[in-house]
């Protein structure tokens, strides 16, 4: 592969057609050649987009921008070029510190230094927010796992005007989501077929900040569908990092799910697109513990949800014949912390198997517990909620006795932290807009 500080990364332009709400972005790789990735939105008609037209279009330069992550990692280039708009300072830094921070568990898996020499130039303007008029009601993602379901009944109890939201075509998405008996939006994206190809011969692959994206994606499609509320089920164990690197630094997997990625949106949002619009978590002051146990009510979703990545694959997905491929962090993950909640049988009928029986995972179980190695790179709790989930189980009729429960009790410390994974925390705040807040009380109250 060339060295990456003699290539260049190129943000062409790109072209919306608002009647078909198709969207094409446009990007130059100096090794790989020519990309572009189309999404489509709703149908946009002449005299709202009249309204819109400012606000939308930064939210475009913005996706553009960050969506460009999935084609720059393919050289990682030294060098970060426009050849039309570039953002400004706020909306730079911003994009600077996603890149960085999304992209470095990519350098890490890849034996590759901190990517400091990502710094994206600006230009000395100040994109003016504009004051809208947005209908009352939220835009609610939905990934067909636990986090989004518990949000979405949650707003169900709240009697909130929501509309679920998707991106991309995933069958299973749109199963739950018809589940939930709410109506859905679907984006489509569709990736440039050459990625598949530049990877084949070479190019850089890993994860990506694909929350940052979809952030942006859910932005638009907001102002397009009038929404003054974008909503996310990010829980506060998304700030707990997987490695720490050299300099101290936290490579996090989760880290366009964090709060810091969070606030700094949203402050994108406030000063250069629209002040009338918020984009947050609803389930950010919760552990993961917390909201299993509050998903566990939920029996209506037990044999439709899945958290497993292998739904998501882009040939589509690896799981033929099950929702739970029972083998991944994801999967090891939900076992071990739903099963204080529900009965064993319950359990086992969703998964299938007993996970914590597989000798095949119990080194997988040891990292999720803290026991070994690091915590995988995957959306996964923290050990201290693992480790709690274990403690759970030494009282639950059906677990108790097993096995591999017992060998793990003995070499997890003795300290219990349930008090406080069950608590809401005071230093992550949701908007204090409509009943948002009520939703606190109501999951705190259920605990």
């Amino acid at each position: 592969m060339t060295s990456n500080s003699m290539l260049a990364f190129t943000f062409l332009n790109w072209d919306y057609e608002p009647q078909s709400g198709e969207l094409l972005l446009h990007y130059q790789d100096e090794q790989f050649g020519r990309f572009t990735e189309k999404f489509v939105f709703p149908a946009l008609n002449p005299d709202k987009l009249k309204v819109i037209k400012q606000p939308l279009t930064t939210a475009i330069n913005c996706l553009h921008w960050m969506a460009g992550v999935s084609y720059y990692k393919t050289s990682l280039a030294n060098n970060i070029e426009f050849a039309q708009q570039k953002p400004n300072q706020q909306q730079a830094n911003w994009l600077t510190q996603t890149w960085q921070s999304g992209l470095a568990e990519l350098a890490y898996k890849n034996q590759l230094p901190w990517l400091d020499y990502i710094d994206f130039s600006f230009v000395e303007n100040t994109a003016e927010s504009a004051a809208l008029n947005l209908q009352p009601r939220s835009l609610v993602a939905i990934g067909g796992g636990k986090d989004s379901l518990v949000t979405i009944e949650q707003l169900k109890v709240q009697n909130e005007d929501f509309c679920l939201f998707q991106v991309g075509q995933s069958t299973f998405i749109e199963s739950v989501a018809i589940k939930t008996g709410v109506p859905l939006i679907q984006i489509k994206r569709q990736l440039d077929s050459r990625l598949q190809a530049a990877n084949e011969q070479g190019a850089f692959n890993g994860h990506v900040p694909i929350t940052a994206i979809n952030s942006c994606v859910a932005v638009i499609t907001a102002l397009i569908a009038d929404f003054d509320s974008v909503v996310f089920s990010n829980e506060r164990s998304a700030e707990f990092g997987n490695v720490t690197d050299t300099q101290g630094r936290s490579i996090n997997h989760q880290y366009s799910k964090s709060l810091a990625f969070e606030q700094a949106w949203q402050t994108i949002i406030k000063e250069n697109i629209t002040p009338n619009l918020d984009c947050f978590s609803l389930l950010r002051p919760f552990s993961e513990l917390h909201i299993v146990k509050k998903f566990a009510e939920y029996e209506q979703y037990f044999a439709s949800f899945s958290s497993c990545n292998r739904n998501f694959h882009l040939a589509g997905s690896q799981n033929k014949q099950h929702h739970w491929c029972g083998q991944c962090p994801k999967c090891a993950f939900v076992f071990l912390c739903l099963a204080p909640f529900i009965s064993k049988q319950s359990l086992l009928k969703i998964f299938g198997q007993d996970l914590l029986a597989n000798e095949q995972l119990h080194g997988l179980f040891a990292e999720l517990l803290g026991l070994e190695g690091q915590k995988p790179f995957e959306c996964v709790g923290e050990p201290a909620e693992c480790r709690e989930a274990l403690r759970l189980l030494a009282q639950h009729p059906g677990w108790q006795q097993h096995p591999q429960v017992q060998i793990w009790l003995t070499e997890i410390s003795d300290s219990s932290e349930g008090e406080v994974l069950f608590k809401p925390s005071q230093q992550h705040q949701i908007p204090a807009k409509r009943h948002f807040q009520r939703v606190l009380t109501e999951m705190d109250s259920g605990i």
